[in-house]
């Protein structure tokens, strides 16, 4: 079968939208404008009990909408991964992203926990990705490279924006950072879209002062589909749109966003396609 992009919409980045509104959409006003602007699914984040649809609330909604689902799951001492596989099920989720926050002191220690995580997702039936992500075990850029040398099975789920950010990376590509980003890469499920300063986890995306910020996260995010189609072990690769909501983005005096992140949303959605295009062998 040919390789495929199915572009994705995180549930929590429509949190607070519309952009300057009277009153934020509510759940099903949101399902209804991902599903008609034409993304081909859903990530829903798990990171806040209160804020999780529940089950019984969210799957009729995208089901009717013929929305997939992927579902992000924070994993910590007090909430095991099985947890997050269960709501998985119930939402009838076809891919399950793990940010870890436990924190093991070696690579070694880092790599056995990775690999129980991936022997109880597939024994669920799922999928499971890594996620790169701050304050969890893969926040530092060189750990994550040996950790995924360590466990080449597994698969990343790319927001590299964290690394940016968290790691305070330089603005100008140094051999060492595209070294390690390359290893990254070489090991990436699917890709989530943001752009990152190293001051900023979150830049309005067409402010002149964040285009080589742009620029720099358009070329890992072709090379990310490049290496994915190269390694051609599946048949789609999900990106996933993820501007989240306050206090990620830029801010005025006034509290408000600078930028509509919902707009930005379908801007990221054409850049995934255009530059997944790009990669299609001759």
């Amino acid at each position: 079968m040919p390789h495929t992009l199915s572009v994705f919409q995180s549930l929590w980045a429509m949190e607070g939208l519309p952009w300057r509104g009277a009153a934020p959409w509510p759940l099903e006003e949101r399902v209804r404008r991902v599903a008609e602007a034409g993304f081909a699914g859903v990530g829903i984040d798990t990171f806040s009990p209160v804020k999780t649809p529940p089950p019984h609330v969210i799957e009729p909604l995208l089901r009717d909408a013929g929305l997939r689902v992927s579902v992000t799951v924070f994993v910590t001492e007090t909430r095991p991964l099985a947890e997050g596989l269960r709501y998985a099920a119930e939402v009838g989720a076809e891919l399950v992203v793990v940010c870890g926050q436990v924190f093991p002191e070696t690579v070694d220690d880092a790599a056995v926990l990775v690999g129980s995580w991936m022997e109880e997702a597939e024994a669920a039936g799922l999928p499971m990705h890594l996620e790169t992500h701050r304050y969890t075990l893969t926040n530092d850029l060189g750990f994550t490279a040996r950790l995924v040398e360590r466990v080449p099975e597994v698969r990343l789920a790319l927001d590299l924006s964290h690394y940016v950010v968290g790691n305070e990376l330089p603005d100008l590509d140094e051999p060492r950072v595209e070294e390690q980003i390359a290893t990254l890469l070489a090991h990436g499920g699917s890709v989530q879209g943001r752009v990152a300063t190293r001051e900023q986890i979150q830049v309005p995306l067409a402010f002149p002062q964040h285009a080589p910020a742009v620029a720099r996260f358009r070329r890992w995010w072709e090379r990310a589909f490049a290496a994915w189609r190269e390694r051609g072990e599946n048949d789609d690769c999900v990106f996933l749109c993820e501007l989240g909501t306050l206090p990620y983005p830029v801010t005025g005096p006034d509290g408000r966003e600078l930028s509509d992140r919902w707009a930005e949303s379908l801007v990221l959605r054409s850049w995934a396609e255009e530059l997944f295009a790009e990669t299609v062998p001759a």
